[in-house]
């Protein structure tokens, strides 16, 4: 990112959509498998 240009607020909408599809997508497939995520981390149960 250039310093010359400040953050703007659609950037920051943006990676929040991104970050909010990505995080969905692994709670999604943490909860499709808990027996098997279980095993590796014990403190989601």
């Amino acid at each position: 990112m250039a310093t010359n240009s400040p953050y703007g607020w659609k950037d920051l909408l943006s990676d929040m959509a991104i970050f909010a599809v990505i995080g969905g997508i692994v709670l999604f497939t943490i909860g499709s498998f808990p027996e098997f995520f279980g095993k590796f981390l014990p403190f989601l149960k």
